[in-house]
């Protein structure tokens, strides 16, 4: 299990920053679920995250609206052992990174873990993660130099692919430039379960936040109910 709501059709947004006032304005506007990251030069947003430690106060301001929220713990540097214990105190929701950087100690926690496959992850892992513990998947898809382009067939294919091999539920993280009224599309994949909006289309102001998370919500609401 993980800290997300157990239905197709959830908007999770990715924060730019670890800001509470971002955080309120996803909320407002309809958010499922929030993620936030540590230790991290996230490439889409221009942000360079600090330690865990560093970022305590903006990530407690974003605990506290109430949505689930996830960690990012790091890529090629992780959250230490030693801090796991502070990590289960926080109240994350899941904990969130690239399955080949998933150092086994973070399950230590005892926080869910939703591992995130890049477009170059080998079939045979994704295969492998079907005879393991855990539900979900973040689907990266989209290699670098496709980041912000307009969404493509092959994206879907992609995602198609990894499904079926995983046999997991999908997060899709907004790579591309999606577009509201392409959203159908994804969700034509059965094994998509969540959009992850994030910097590429929210930008990193409160406004943006709050307009993207507003119209990808009305989106997906036709599609749910």
């Amino acid at each position: 299990m993980s800290g997300l709501p157990d239905r197709r059709g959830l908007l999770v947004v990715s924060l730019p920053r670890n800001d509470g006032s971002l955080a309120r304005a996803a909320r407002e506007a309809g958010a499922d679920a929030l993620k936030t990251h540590v230790l991290v030069h996230h490439r889409a947003s221009g942000t360079r995250f600090g330690s865990l430690q560093e970022e305590r106060r903006g990530l407690e301001d974003v605990l506290a609206t109430g949505l689930p929220t996830g960690l990012v713990p790091g890529e090629e540097e992780l959250v230490p052992p030693e801090e796991l214990g502070t990590l289960g105190a926080l109240g994350f929701a899941f904990l969130d990174t690239y399955v080949d950087r998933l150092a086994l100690y973070l399950y230590g926690a005892g926080i869910p873990v939703v591992p995130a496959c890049r477009h170059d992850t080998p079939p045979d892992v994704l295969e492998g993660l079907a005879a393991l513990p855990g539900e979900w998947l973040e689907a990266a898809v989209v290699p670098p130099e496709g980041y912000g382009r307009p969404a493509t067939l092959a994206d879907l294919a992609g995602l198609a692919a990894v499904a079926r091999r995983s046999r997991r539920r999908l997060i899709v993280p907004t790579q591309r430039a999606v577009r509201p009224e392409e959203v159908g599309w994804y969700f034509e994949v059965e094994g998509v379960w969540a959009l992850m909006i994030g910097a590429v289309v929210t930008g990193l102001d409160e406004r943006g936040v709050a307009r993207a998370t507003e119209v990808f919500r009305r989106a997906l609401d036709r599609l749910f109910r």
